[in-house]
């Protein structure tokens, strides 16, 4: 008991003052609101966690706890890390995005609890513009459309004027990359790359051509948003 009581006192007296605990804290947290708004507003795909999002903003706080309270200590860094070794995380991480975010929220509980501020500020922001930057411009982005569009129609029938006028209408330009048999009796099933005027024209398209007399089974895949109209 006597150890322990040694122990508790001596990491008592190496840990900062209130005030100064209270503002690395608040500063952990000030900073990885941020964090989570970029990666909320930046986000595609179909991998998004709400629980996720507020993981970015608690873990920089836990984090802050860890190195403040090992502070100079190797012993107490050995303790620490060999007790959170002991924890298993079984979630998978699908999109390799979201580990940069996960590890830029780490970033901020180190810095801080190493009270070292102004790399804090510093590389949280630069980052986050980069990020905000990055997802501006598209970066990276291969895709040469914005979707496949699927129905089934009569093959070379009297609405191939119509379904062009409507596909000229809505598209920059679109090219037909499948033509196979149908289930519906004297139909062909249709499959066409497009590359719209308008990325949010989606629903219009699919309604327009599904006025089309014959057309049947009209759906629309769309490559950025990851998502079937």
């Amino acid at each position: 008991m006597p150890d322990f009581s040694r122990a508790f006192a001596d990491l008592t007296a190496s840990l900062p003052s209130l005030s100064v605990l209270c503002f690395h804290f608040l500063l952990a947290f000030v900073l990885s609101k941020p964090l989570a708004w970029v990666y909320v507003r930046t986000h595609h795909g179909t991998s998004y966690s709400r629980s996720f999002v507020q993981s970015l903003v608690i873990l920089p706080l836990i984090v802050t706890i860890v190195m403040i309270a090992i502070g100079d200590s190797l012993a107490r860094a050995f303790g620490l890390f060999g007790a959170l070794a002991l924890i298993r995380f079984r979630t998978p991480i699908k999109d390799s995005r979201d580990t940069v975010f996960l590890f830029l929220s780490v970033a901020i509980g180190i810095t801080v609890g190493v009270q070292n501020t102004q790399l804090a500020v510093f590389g949280t922001g630069f980052t986050l513009l980069v990020a905000i930057y990055l997802f501006g411009i598209s970066f990276g982005n291969r895709l040469d459309h914005d979707g496949v569009l699927q129905f089934s129609m009569p093959a070379q029938g009297e609405q191939d004027p119509q379904l062009r006028e409507v596909l000229r209408h809505y598209c920059r330009h679109f090219a037909l990359v499948s033509l196979r048999d149908s289930r519906h009796e004297g139909a062909m099933d249709f499959s066409y790359q497009l590359h719209l005027h308008d990325p949010n024209a989606h629903q219009a398209l699919v309604t327009d051509l599904r006025a089309i007399p014959g057309a049947l089974s009209v759906s629309l895949f769309a490559q950025n948003e990851h998502e079937e109209v």
